[in-house]
């Protein structure tokens, strides 16, 4: 008798074959075609199903790349599924509810590796989240909850990892868009781009991985973590406008990289080393620092992504200090010196400078850096470059200007004076030695910078150290070298002026800050304007009005010596104006390197009721003086003629100060101890310059020059 089953079969065969004629008579595939395509499907299915039952031989098969891609395909979900059981259960218990006997878990990261070249990359990158978890965990080390299976897959993932996000930049691929989800789907996964990042440090700062691994698996994955973080960064899906751009969410990816540790901070809790000092050191070891990539990935981490701290700021002036061979060096020294000064780009595309990163750099040796640079490189043919703004000239030029405009700030001020001696006999000894007048700018702005970074008498105009200032007990603004020269400007003016703010009816007596105001409450900026037809600034928070307040200090403290020093040229201008000095308002812009004086009417300086109360309250034996200078800080920016540069957001501090018309004169006491004193100084750097000895390199400097 005939079985049942064999009926069924016998059954759906002629039933078939009635469907393949049909099919034959209609233009439709043949018996034989039929035939394979259901061997195949058969084929498909039973090895889904042998992998779903975790057979060993079924999965080891997978791998042979003799293996047709649509078995391939079709097993892959069931090997994800697997994959994600990898965090709370042991390989036992999954093997135990399926039974299988499948050696290693290790074999499903390896086909989900060579499944990548395929077109199954989006799939894997969604479902990866539990494994990646496991495996970039390196202290405990855990996968499907046991050590030896996470050093068996370690190694394959990070393959995986690193074939993906080939595979998502690859030039050659024709869809950019499903790369970027591809890519990004793959960096959501918590850890994994600072695993990234770390992969590429194990062989020489984990040898706990390294006893676990052995060295030439390290070295392995050593090796593909470095060569993937440049692929990242240089991903032109980061960047805008031909790469000079980097977008918002690029910004945020680089800043992870650069400001990840290259330990884990569970390892090595005392590691800060950041992923941008290490690959500084790196490439310097290499001598390849200066060159492309490397020379862009340190521009976009630093310029574009502000990874700056301490240990980058070292690193790149010791860049600028010992590893600049030759002129090509210099000029990306100098541009990545350029990078360490400023904030993160704002939205009107301007930075402001950082006093905190500036004043360290001073005492690192940033300005020391720079001189070195004149004095090794000026006779270069390329130094000054005036078709091409990017040369080594106009870097050190910008350097020396954001400088500058911070020059009066706490910190920066501070550091300069702490290296003002340090870098005047520098200076003036390369002032001996150099005669052109493109790099005499240079050396007069950094003589500008150290002269407005003194501490004075504000009555005598005496220098003061640290420990000689003396304070004016009221308004702690005002600095003297003797209670003398304190009771002297009492009572020549400070005491219309001490703790009392502007008013346009005192504006011919009152000596302080004229704008911008402070306030410890948030509020809505208006646009309104002050006493002298500019905008009102308002600083809105405690720090930005401490941090005008040691402004308005350091501003103070050297007011008289700026007014003594351009002396005869304030006196020329009021004369070609055919105005008296008590008509005259001399402004200051301490903005500018060097400092911009201009000599006008007061009426062509204040608003109509201002010029007004000026003309009530001012003493005719008294010049006024405006000294401008920025903040940094607050929420507006001051109208001024330079309103179609200047930056709204960036605060303009003006402070006002009377002098009287006398120390104008040579014969004036106080005109004589100044330009004594000017003499004296001179005649000390010239000394200090004959007890230095010059070294053979500043002597083979200068027969190169001549030569």
């Amino acid at each position: 008798m005939v079985s049942s089953a064999k009926k069924k079969r016998g059954q759906q065969r002629k039933a078939a074959k009635k469907t393949s004629s049909a099919g034959a008579s209609s233009g439709g595939v043949s018996d034989n075609d039929f035939e394979q395509q259901t061997s195949k499907n058969y084929i498909i299915t039973e090895a889904r199903n042998r992998i779903q039952r975790g057979d060993n031989l079924a999965t080891i098969g997978l791998l042979d790349p003799k293996i047709p891609f649509p078995i391939q395909k079709a097993a892959l979900p069931d090997v994800l599924n697997f994959l994600k059981r990898c965090e709370d259960e042991t390989f036992h218990q999954v093997m135990a509810s399926v039974g299988g006997d499948l050696k290693s878990p290790s074999l499903w990261i390896h086909i989900l590796r060579d499944s990548v070249k395929s077109s199954c990359s989006l799939q894997i990158a969604e479902n990866i989240g539990p494994l990646v978890k496991c495996m970039c965990n390196d202290m405990e080390r855990l996968f499907f909850k046991s050590n030896k299976h996470w050093r068996e897959g370690i190694m394959p993932f990070v393959e995986l990892i690193s074939n993906i996000l080939s595979n998502s930049i690859d030039s050659t691929n024709t869809d950019k868009l499903m790369d970027k989800k591809i890519l990004n789907t793959v960096l959501q996964n918590e850890g994994l781009l600072t695993s990234f990042v770390q992969w590429g440090f194990w062989k020489n700062h984990r040898p706990d991985i390294v006893k676990v691994l052995g060295v030439e698996n390290c070295e392995i994955i050593t090796n593909l973590g470095q060569s993937a973080i440049p692929i990242l960064i240089m991903d032109e899906d980061n960047f805008i406008e031909d790469k000079r751009f980097a977008t918002d969410d690029a910004k945020k990816r680089l800043r992870s990289i650069g400001a990840s540790p290259i330990v884990s901070t569970d390892y090595d809790i005392t590691c800060t080393t950041s992923f941008v000092v290490s690959f500084i050191r790196l490439v310097k070891e290499e001598g390849s620092w200066q060159r492309t990539p490397n020379s862009s990935i340190l521009e976009y981490l630093i310029g574009d992504a502000d990874c700056v701290d301490r240990d980058v700021i070292n690193e790149v002036i010791d860049l600028g200090r010992n590893h600049t061979s030759d002129f090509e060096s210099a000029e990306s020294a100098a541009n990545k010196l350029t990078c360490i000064l400023c904030d993160e780009v704002a939205e009107d595309d301007y930075c402001h400078p950082n006093d905190t990163r500036i004043a360290f750099a001073i005492r690192e040796g940033l300005i020391d850096v720079c001189l070195c640079f004149i004095r090794r490189f000026r006779w270069h043919k390329s130094f000054f470059r005036k078709t091409d703004n990017d040369c080594l000239y106009s870097d050190i030029e910008y350097i020396l200007n954001v400088i500058c405009d911070v020059s009066l700030h706490k910190k920066t001020a501070k550091a300069l004076r702490h290296k003002k001696d340090e870098i005047q006999i520098q200076l003036n000894r390369l002032e001996k030695i150099t005669c052109k007048t493109e790099v005499k700018e240079l050396f007069d702005m950094v003589e500008c910078i150290l002269d407005n970074t003194g501490a004075y008498c504000c009555r005598c105009n005496t220098s003061l150290n640290r420990t000689e200032v003396m304070e004016c007990n009221g308004c702690g603004q005002m600095s003297y070298c003797s209670k003398e020269c304190q009771r002297e400007d009492w009572l020549n003016g400070h005491s219309f002026t001490c703790c009392k703010s502007y008013t346009e009816a005192t504006a011919g007596q009152f000596q302080g800050r004229i704008l911008p105001r402070t306030t410890s409450h948030k509020i809505e900026s208006v646009l309104t304007y002050d006493q002298d037809g500019q905008y009102q600034v308002v600083l809105e928070d405690e720090r930005a009005a401490t941090k005008l307040v040691e402004l308005e200090k350091n501003i103070t403290s050297m007011q008289l010596k700026l007014f003594l020093d351009h002396s005869e040229y304030i006196k020329s201008q009021a004369s070609s104006l055919n105005i008296p000095l008590c008509d005259c308002v001399v402004v200051f812009d301490l903005r500018c390197c060097l400092t911009e004086v201009e000599v006008k009417k007061y009426t062509d300086h204040y608003m109509p009721k201002a010029a007004k109360g000026y003309r009530k309250s001012r003493s005719k034996e008294n010049i006024t003086c405006i000294y401008n200078s920025y903040v940094f800080n607050g929420s507006l920016a001051a109208k001024d003629d330079w309103d179609e540069i200047q930056h709204y957001n960036v605060p303009k501090l003006s402070m006002q100060k009377m002098f009287p018309h006398e120390w104008l004169l040579d014969e004036s006491p106080t005109m004589r101890k100044h330009k004594h004193r000017q003499s004296i100084q001179r005649e000390k750097n010239r000394g200090n310059i004959a007890e230095q000895s010059w070294t053979y390199e500043e002597e083979f400097d200068d027969i190169c020059r001549q030569s």
